[in-house]
């Protein structure tokens, strides 16, 4: 019996998944305050008011960048 997990880069790392799902319920997921982070979608950034409609899909890249504040 065949599962159909796919596989998704998150920064450098294989993470294996079988549920579709979105850039923003990643982050939620993940635990990430999503106005402190940067994504990069397969080598591009991808604006906030994309994250919600972005579907990560079998193979893609993601890398999320946290923005750090300094003095």
């Amino acid at each position: 019996m065949q599962h159909n997990k796919k596989a998704l880069v998150l920064n450098g790392e294989i993470y294996k998944y079988r549920t579709s799902f979105n850039v923003l319920s990643l982050l939620n997921y993940l635990g990430f305050k999503t106005d402190l982070v940067v994504i990069d979608h397969n080598g591009t950034i991808l604006q906030k008011e994309f994250w919600p409609n972005t579907k990560l899909k079998d193979n893609d890249s993601l890398e999320i960048l946290t923005v750090a504040g300094g003095g």
